[in-house]
């Protein structure tokens, strides 16, 4: 085989200058960046609306049980509901106001939208995170879905306990097959309609909220 220098003897070679091939490294590194965030931007998009960032991965593991999967996680994403999956879409075409991490001021077992319920039973801790969704339809209808994440499943069932002593108190009652409740708060505010899902140390909170102009 023949040497490098043979090879290019007599053959005129043209180093690009320091500055040029600094220049050229920065642009191919910058392509590189731009298809990162092309990938990232793709993954939100496909996550579209129906759900929200974990703010806190790793955490989500504390006091859960392991049988079967988190109904309220998907790839290590809180699953939020889309306004179509809220009850009574049909009459009231519900909008998102908010969706995002919530801060303990709306924490169970605090419930009912606007003040409708005051008071609830003292003792319950606050979750370690908690994402919530508002929203608002037709003839002042009302909605809200809570995703909370506890340290462990007795402060999960605590806040469970206390959410439907909080619901009794304002005049709901809890149907049969558990887990949700109805009626008009306080006797005769708007009716409040609650169902209540656990895993774990997991709690999920639906809340829809209407006056009777809305139809059932």
């Amino acid at each position: 085989m023949a040497d490098v220098e043979e090879m290019l003897d007599g053959v005129p070679v043209r180093l690009a200058s320091a500055q040029a091939v600094r220049a050229r490294g920065e642009r191919r590194r910058s392509r590189q960046r731009v298809g990162l965030v092309a990938v990232a931007l793709a993954a939100v998009t496909a996550a579209g609306l129906g759900s929200w960032t974990d703010l806190t991965p790793g955490s989500r593991d504390a006091g859960v049980a392991s049988e079967g999967a988190n109904p309220f996680m998907s790839h290590g994403v809180v699953q939020n509901l889309k306004p179509s999956e809220l009850p009574m879409y049909a009459a009231v075409h519900w909008k998102v106001d908010y969706e995002g991490p919530d801060n303990d001021e709306t924490a169970l077992p605090q419930a009912g939208l606007g003040g409708v319920c005051n008071g609830w039973p003292g003792g319950v801790q606050n979750p370690e995170q908690q994402f919530t969704s508002t929203y608002t339809g037709k003839g002042d209808a009302k909605a809200r879905y809570r995703v909370s994440q506890y340290a462990n499943t007795d402060q999960a069932l605590d806040s469970v306990r206390g959410l439907g002593q909080t619901l009794r108190d304002c005049g709901l009652k809890e149907h049969k097959e558990g887990g949700s409740y109805s009626g008009m708060t306080n006797g005769n505010g708007p009716r409040l309609e609650v169902s209540v899902r656990r895993w774990g140390a997991w709690v999920g909170v639906v809340e829809v909220q209407y006056g009777a102009s809305v139809p059932q």
